[in-house]
């Protein structure tokens, strides 16, 4: 007779159950190669198969191979035990109370037995005969309340038992229900909402919309610990599109109170353009109705309007904030969330428009010269970075002096990263921020470049991504507002 295995049960979400023949099948295949890869990532060996509906893992290390697959969507439940050959009513009773019998001493039990598909088996009869063998050692049989329930699902000739069982995430098999584009800010709410569309088994792209010097990095690392956990085995992209010069341009041309709308506008522009060119069928979105200014119902349907058509998924609408950040805790993404510095905050403390007009916004726009409008949008999204998950390592922290000079050394460019209507071009090159990315055959790689804009912040953040790209480039500590005289001089006495 054939030792016994150590194995794994993966019970399947009910919603499997509801579905056609044909679709059943294709949803156990996509479960069965989610249930490979996330073995794999997690360097459990074993061996992985499914029937009509329960799939099984058998595998040494049964610990890891449930912290692997305890995140997997399209399980219910998970159970630890050990599959057996055995031969007659008797045997199985005496192999089934020889592996459960410590488990059960000194504890009120229960038996729960449940048939193979064919096996002619009577469960009661078994839960009966398994009952009274461990009775002797237990502290009594509890139906109701058992402190120990052993689980029994037995064939004509072999069965599998089990005392350990763990909940699993449900939902349907991941890869299952197309693909969409989530719009990820890193606090709590986007990887929130990106993961409850995960769990109804879509892929996700994800774009983030970079503002300010910083907050990518820590978005990534928002994105890495969500896909990680919840997405094993497949291949994750953030899209990463510089807004910098638009949320610059917004501060110093558009009221205070117009910001967020026009920002917000931007941004699912910029996504329902991404999502066109991806060939996705939808965007995922954190809000939560009437949790900020810009998720009104009226400001949700003028943002909208800017995505161009694409549908537009919010998980989260009905929540409030407190039900979101438990939810982060719950999902593991919590802590990381917490790193995230708030970037788009850009009405100063002023009272911000609520229930927007079309009108009034279009007027809105028009002051910012084409900023965020449909043919920037796709300059920007053509200069984006695309950041593979899987490789991603975080950069090791950089500090002021990492980017920042206080004067031009004499081998150096001084180069004007404003916009040429901001003033008379200064420096040795100009090159609007809005484009620089776009041209970067302007720049000698062998050379030096001390970048500088009004107050420092742009040409930081710019200075920033060039020496990403392999570039030696600068920041002239704060920018032109900290010099009184013509900046070349300044910097260079």
């Amino acid at each position: 007779m054939d030792e016994p295995t150590p194995t794994l049960l993966l019970r399947l979400s009910g919603e499997l159950g509801t579905k056609s023949t044909r679709t059943r099948r294709r949803f156990l295949r996509q479960l069965l190669d989610n249930v490979r890869g996330a073995l794999a990532q997690a360097g459990v060996a074993g061996r992985a198969h499914h029937t009509w509906s329960r799939l099984w893992v058998e595998t040494s290390d049964l610990e890891g191979a449930e912290r692997a697959l305890q995140r997997v969507f399209g399980i219910r439940g998970l159970s630890r035990g050990v599959r057996f050959s055995y031969d007659g009513f008797e045997d199985l009773t005496d192999r089934a109370a020889g592996l459960v019998r410590e488990r059960v001493r000194g504890h009120t039990f229960a038996v729960r037995t449940r048939r193979m598909v064919g096996a002619s088996l009577v469960a009661h009869d078994l839960d009966i005969s398994l009952g009274a063998a461990l009775l002797a050692d237990s502290a009594g049989v509890n139906l109701d309340h058992p402190e120990v329930t052993v689980q029994v699902l037995a064939g004509d000739d072999q069965a599998f038992c089990s005392v350990d069982s763990v909940d699993g995430p449900s939902g349907l098999p991941l890869g299952t229900g197309g693909r969409a584009l989530a719009m990820l800010s890193g606090g709590f709410d986007s990887p929130v909402a990106a993961w409850h569309v995960l769990r109804r088994g879509v892929e996700l792209d994800l774009v983030h919309f970079d503002l300010g010097p910083g907050g990518s990095t820590a978005a990534l690392v928002v994105a890495r610990t969500l896909m990680e956990r919840w997405a094993p085995g497949f291949d994750v992209t953030v899209h990463v599109v510089d807004f910098q010069d638009l949320v610059l341009a917004l501060r110093e041309r558009v009221p205070a109170k117009m910001r967020q709308i026009l920002l917000k506008r931007a941004m699912y522009r910029g996504a329902g353009a991404l999502a066109r060119r991806l060939g996705t069928d939808a965007l995922v979105t954190g809000e939560a109705l009437a949790q900020v200014s810009t998720q009104t119902l009226r400001s949700l349907a003028v943002c909208e309007h800017a995505a161009g058509g694409i549908p537009v998924l919010r998980p989260l609408i009905g929540l409030d904030k407190p039900d979101i950040i438990d939810l982060a805790r719950r999902i593991g993404t919590h802590d990381a969330s917490a790193q995230v510095q708030e970037l788009c905050g850009i009405a100063d403390g002023e009272k911000v428009v609520t229930w927007p007009s079309v009108e009034r916004v279009g007027a809105a726009e028009a002051v910012l010269g084409g900023l965020g409008d449909e043919s920037w949008v796709e300059r920007r999204l053509e200069a984006r970075q695309t950041v593979e998950l899987a490789t991603w390592v975080p950069p090791a922290p950089m500090s002021d002096a990492d980017f920042e000079l206080d004067a031009v050394p004499a081998d150096a460019l001084l180069v004007d990263v404003r916009e040429p209507f901001e003033g008379e071009a200064v420096g040795d090159l100009q090159l609007p921020g809005s484009v620089a990315l776009e041209l970067l055959d302007k720049l000698e790689p062998a050379r030096t470049y001390v970048l500088v804009c009004p107050r420092g912040q742009r040409s930081r953040a710019l200075a920033g991504q060039l020496r990403e790209r392999g570039y030696q480039a600068w920041s002239l500590r704060g920018g032109l507002a900290a010099h009184s005289v013509h900046p070349v001089a300044a910097a260079r006495s």
